[in-house]
């Protein structure tokens, strides 16, 4: 049996289980996020689009290849583009690039 994931809450300091939910943006973004159980906050864990997802796809094939150095590439690539989505939907409610 796994124990639930928790986290703590940084805007009402207490602690609270952690439980995923997707939610569908437009121009196919999705959103994984959670909510506190004390307070609701919202906090976006992160966000994909339909290329990001691809390159995720791409990048399970590098690991059962066991191609090491392309895979650490495409990474950073996957991290950054999720990385400017974040900050554009939290930031203004869009996630376009």
């Amino acid at each position: 049996m796994t124990r639930p994931v928790t986290a703590l809450c940084n805007h009402c300091g207490k602690i609270t289980d952690v439980e995923y939910k997707e939610q569908k943006h437009p121009n196919d973004i999705r959103e994984t996020y959670f909510k506190c159980d004390q307070c609701y906050y919202h906090y976006t864990c992160f966000v994909t689009d339909k290329k990001v997802r691809k390159m995720h796809k791409k990048a399970a094939q590098l690991r059962a290849s066991r191609q090491a150095s392309k895979l650490e590439e495409l990474q950073k690539q996957i991290n950054e583009r999720m990385s400017r989505l974040k900050y554009n939907l939290v930031n203004f409610g869009r996630a376009d690039l």
